[in-house]
């Protein structure tokens, strides 16, 4: 089959929140993937997918990316049942469980592809990691899941992989990890992020061999579709052909969503399928179509179903009904067509990798 789901039951049912809503945290629940399956399965779309359970990440898998210090934090905070490992980043009995099994399914999603076993896949993993650094927890992130499934591919001898973060927040902690390394880029569509300070502005862009190797794209709160598909065609194709990866690892942060309680972005389910076929146009010309989709933000139990089932319907070219269409939106502002043509003439000034 073109495409693999690697998903596990626990991840709908373990790690419950202690908090209420409106508290963030409480968003982070074990429906955001129970309701998303039975979405995929009331749309008919399990049919098209090859579903594999994978296994947990090893204390190795993570300690490639994390510090000792954070691997033992979330252990022990798991073990008393509760704790703050970092900001928003709340443990129950569950959690380190859970998180290695998140990392565990990022590993086996970019394995299958790497081994030919399926031309794309999609880990439906949570909790999410795309916050979490080297040697901090943080924004619900444990352990970084796409990290630690890019440091597998690098010891599996994959030169370049660029990983594509679409969430409405900056993956600041994938930057942080990756800020040295010229073999991986780090390219992150979001909005001002108005939470972490310093985090996912266009300043960013790397250090040392790494220079150059982070772009960050970040973007007006209220952007709708349109617009946005505008400026993301027009960077992504251009990052990728000077890039030319060998392995696309998307953190698929679905709160971009105009429904999401948490994003302040204002997409819907039909511009999610749009961005996974410019995805999937980059992955067959540059990767032999090897593209790995990785589960970040997304807390709308009503929108996040309908976007994953956008992205897959898209990816096995399967038609579904959305129910959540609004207006679009125009051209772009000027201020975010200079922003892509300075972005632009800076790519071209690198000397390539």
């Amino acid at each position: 089959m073109s495409l693999t789901l690697v998903y596990n039951e626990l991840y709908g049912s373990l790690h419950v929140p202690l908090f209420l809503k409106p508290w963030m945290e409480s968003f982070e629940r074990p429906e955001r993937v129970s309701l998303t399956m039975c979405k995929l399965r009331g749309y008919g779309l399990l049919e098209y997918l090859n579903v594999v359970s994978p296994h947990p990440a090893s204390k190795e898998d993570i300690l490639s990316v994390h510090s000792p210090y954070l691997y033992d934090l979330v252990r022990e905070l798991s073990k008393f049942e509760r704790g703050e490992v970092g900001s928003s980043s709340f443990t129950s009995k569950d959690t380190f469980r859970l998180a290695c099994l998140a990392a565990g399914g990022a590993i086996e999603a970019v394995d299958l592809v790497l081994e030919g076993k399926c031309r794309s896949s999609l880990a439906l993993v949570r909790p999410p990691g795309h916050h979490a650094g080297q040697s901090h927890a943080s924004g619900l992130c444990f352990f970084n899941n796409a990290a630690v499934a890019v440091k597998s591919l690098q010891r599996r001898g994959v030169r370049k992989v660029l990983i594509l973060d679409v969430d409405s927040h900056p993956g600041d902690g994938t930057a942080q990890i990756f800020y040295s390394d010229p073999s991986v880029l780090v390219l992150s569509f979001h909005e001002y992020d108005q939470e972490v300070a310093g985090a996912g502005w266009l300043d960013e862009k790397g250090y040392e061999k790494g220079e150059g190797y982070t772009i960050n794209i970040p973007l007006p709160l209220g952007l709708r579709g349109k617009p946005y598909l505008w400026v993301f065609e027009r960077v992504f194709h251009n990052v990728a052909e000077w890039f030319k990866p060998d392995f696309v690892v998307v953190s698929l942060g679905l709160d971009t969503h105009y429904d999401d309680p948490v994003g302040n972005l204002f997409l819907q389910a039909l511009d999610h399928a749009e961005i996974t076929g410019h995805i999937l146009s980059i992955a067959d010309e540059y990767c032999r179509g090897r593209v790995s989709f990785i589960l970040e933000g997304g807390y709308s139990l009503l929108a996040l179903p309908l976007s994953v089932a956008a992205v897959i319907s898209r990816i096995v070219d399967s038609k579904i009904e959305y129910y959540d269409e609004i207006e679009r939106g125009g051209s772009p502002p000027q201020h975010l067509k200079r922003l892509v043509a300075s972005l632009l003439d800076r790519i071209s000034s690198y000397t390539g990798p």
